[in-house]
């Protein structure tokens, strides 16, 4: 048998490790070829992401509620539509309430730590769970299939002889930590997968001893030493990650009791504290999203199974925050939940909701945009939100769905590059494409080194004088082209589309604009050009 093949379907290739009882998988890889690249680059960024998988396909529209659709969202699901008073409001957002079981997330979204963004899906996307949850670990397109997770695939180019020399001097920590009973398929390189998986410490024992018995000289031996040589490497990787654990903390938050999720971010903030150099760690929602019958109790709309899921979520994460924040280490971390996809507008008869495409996205952490004065005159001007209520049909039929504003590979782009300390090529290479970013977070100024490419356009003069430029572009275009310009914060300060017959384009701008470093965007033809500019 093939290693790749053994390894692949061998249950022997995870390694146990638990922490008060709960398994944890630490990883070099995760999810797929982007997160990979982008947890190495992290390592030396100083910042760390936390994913909340939210398992099965969550209900956005019984979560992040429409206020300035309810007449048409209660034509599509009345049956399981609670009464627009027991909606929570949320501080400057008027259109935009959250699911009275998530009290503290919209506590969170009041004090500019909770971000949504609107409307997150892909083109033509898939409603099964199996295909869409492979989409979003892999950042595949809906027609391409990959054998590996964004995260693992990049971890593979930068560690090509993993796990042969690690860990060592430059990184002796996981670069991924999974918290939970299985491996995702993000953690998938396109060799082995890179995760280990601890139900029980104490079966380590044997590598700890050096307590093995000799491989025999065959094929199967072959695979024994191999497998052996991941065991030790886990058993080194056990004892940075316990050590991290165990580090006293002077001041700690209150989890929820009960609560599997905030057990989970329990251990991830223990070992954050501790000091572990690990930037990305994966954790599960406990519970189904996927709720086809009875999401809403039948005598109380706003109770239900959808509720208990929704409260676990905003317990967790509240405890989480405040965990952080008692450690000091709030503005280096941020936390990302998702789902494989949303669910119909309209409800069905049974008391739930089927599946559908578009759904929201949360961030939490210290270190959002959600600045009232930082995102004034802006494209997204709501602090704490991207994007705009989904557009609900007045009377929804079983075929409508929330319809996508934003690609989730805009998200993974912006947190590569505004989070983890990503350039632009990268996050294109692991990507395949180019995705616009996102303002998601503050104070995260785009890499103008990566904007020198003139094969496209040229700009003159540049410094740019009397509030005109003038691009010129290298061949005739006959077409529309959209065209934003961007300080290098990320902030977007120019927007307009203009039809194109020629070389020329002469963009007049508003006075207001402030002398400095500006990133010129163009759209043409499906693609994304840009350009750098000193405006004088």
């Amino acid at each position: 048998m093939k290693r790749r093949s053994f390894l692949k379907t061998s249950a022997i290739a995870t390694v146990p490790l638990a922490l008060n009882g709960i398994p944890v998988m630490a990883s070099s890889n995760i999810e797929s070829n982007a997160l990979d690249v982008l947890a190495n680059a992290a390592v030396n960024c100083g910042k760390i992401l936390v994913i909340i998988q939210m398992n099965g396909g969550n209900d956005g529209l019984n979560t992040v509620f429409p206020l300035d659709k309810w007449t048409n969202l209660n034509n599509a699901r009345s049956n399981i539509l609670m009464s627009q008073s027991a909606v929570l409001p949320l501080a400057n957002n008027s259109t935009t309430g959250l699911h009275p079981g998530m009290v503290e997330m919209k506590n969170l979204y009041d004090n500019g730590k909770l971000m949504i963004i609107q409307g997150v899906s892909y083109p033509n996307p898939s409603f099964s769970h199996f295909r869409a949850t492979d989409i979003w670990f892999t950042a595949s397109n809906s027609n391409q299939d990959l054998d590996s997770g964004w995260l693992g695939r990049s971890l593979d180019k930068i560690y090509p002889n993993f796990p042969t020399g690690y860990p060592n001097n430059d990184m002796p920590d996981p670069l991924a930590i999974q918290i939970g009973s299985t491996l995702p398929f993000s953690l998938q390189g396109p060799n082995i997968n890179m995760g280990y998986n601890a139900p029980d410490p104490n079966t380590l024992l044997n590598v700890i001893n050096q307590i093995t018995d000799p491989a025999p000289n065959s094929d199967y031996g072959a695979e024994l030493t191999f497998l052996r040589l991941m065991k030790d490497q886990s058993n080194v990787y056990r004892t940075a990650i316990q050590n991290a654990y165990n580090t006293t903390q002077s001041q700690t938050a209150t989890y929820p009791s009960s609560n599997k999720l905030g057990d989970q971010l329990k251990v991830v903030a223990k070992l954050i504290n501790g000091g572990l150099q690990t930037p990305i760690y994966i954790v599960n929602h406990p519970n189904t999203s996927d709720l086809h019958s009875g999401q809403v109790d039948t005598l109380d709309k706003t109770q239900g199974a959808h509720r208990n899921n929704l409260s676990i979520l905003s317990q967790a994460i509240s405890a989480f925050q405040q965990d952080l924040e008692l450690m000091g280490k709030s503005q280096l971390v941020t936390g990302m939940t998702f789902s494989e996809f949303g669910r119909r507008i309209k409800s069905n008869a049974s008391l739930g909701t089927d599946h559908g495409s578009g759904a929201p996205v949360f961030f939490f952490g210290a270190a959002l945009n959600t600045n009232s004065s930082a995102v004034a005159g802006t494209a997204h001007p709501v602090p704490g939100m991207i994007g705009n209520s989904p557009n609900l049909p007045l009377n929804a039929t079983v075929s409508d769905q929330v319809e996508m504003q934003f690609d989730f590979r805009q998200i993974y782009s912006t947190i590569m590059q505004d989070w983890l300390c990503m350039t632009e090529t990268q996050a294109t290479e692991v990507l395949g494409a180019n995705f616009t970013k996102l303002p998601i977070f503050k104070n995260s100024n785009l890499s103008t080194a990566a904007f020198e490419d003139t094969t496209f356009m040229t700009v003159y003069p540049n410094p740019v004088i009397d509030q005109t430029i003038n691009i010129n572009f290298k061949e005739k275009i006959h077409s529309a082209v959209n065209v934003k310009i961007f300080t290098i914060q990320g902030t977007m300060v120019f927007q307009n589309r203009y039809s194109i017959n020629g070389h020329f384009l002469p963009i007049t701008l508003n006075k207001t604009i402030a002398a400095g470093i500006y990133i010129v965007e163009i759209e043409y033809n499906n693609r994304l050009f840009h350009t750098k500019v000193i405006i004088s």
